[in-house]
């Protein structure tokens, strides 16, 4: 189900960014799916690992997700690719760095039980996250303000 949604929302986001003019859109989108597809890139390699750990390099090369996760991986660097020469870094940058965590975590929580850790550990967490989001913020903001005033 997860490989199904991933694909899904790499399609979408690339088809809505490729549709878009050059700009901050296009490739705030480009760089939306760039950062799902490192993220199922990741995902695909642990999975793989864990079979060339249990079955040798026999079992790797012959596993599904050997080549998926090397196809996720060249479609990330084409998407990157894409994102960049897109529109401004600042809009591509904060939805690759943002999404690839998120999706990361996602993916870890829901395909391999991964747990994270709450209680008291929800406030360092949280907090990490909105000086991650503040200073994403910040820097769109300083750059649109650089180019007003180019103008």
């Amino acid at each position: 189900l997860a490989l199904p949604a991933c694909a899904g929302a790499v399609a979408v986001l690339a088809a809505a960014g490729l549709r878009r003019p050059p700009g901050r859109m296009r490739a705030g989108c480009l760089g939306a799916a760039t950062a799902v597809c490192y993220a199922l890139t990741a995902a695909l390699m642990k999975s793989a690992v864990h079979i060339l750990r249990g079955g040798g390099i026999g079992a790797f090369l012959t596993a599904w997700e050997t080549y998926a996760f090397g196809a996720a991986g060249i479609c990330a660097v084409l998407l990157l690719e894409h994102a960049m020469q897109g529109g401004p870094l600042v809009a591509s940058q904060p939805a690759l760095t943002l999404g690839d965590a998120g999706v990361s975590v996602a993916l870890g929580v829901l395909l391999y039980e991964e747990h994270l850790r709450t209680h008291w550990w929800l406030l360092p967490q949280l907090l990490g996250l909105a000086l991650i989001c503040a200073g994403v913020l910040a820097l769109a903001r300083s750059d649109a303000g650089a180019e007003a005033g180019a103008t």
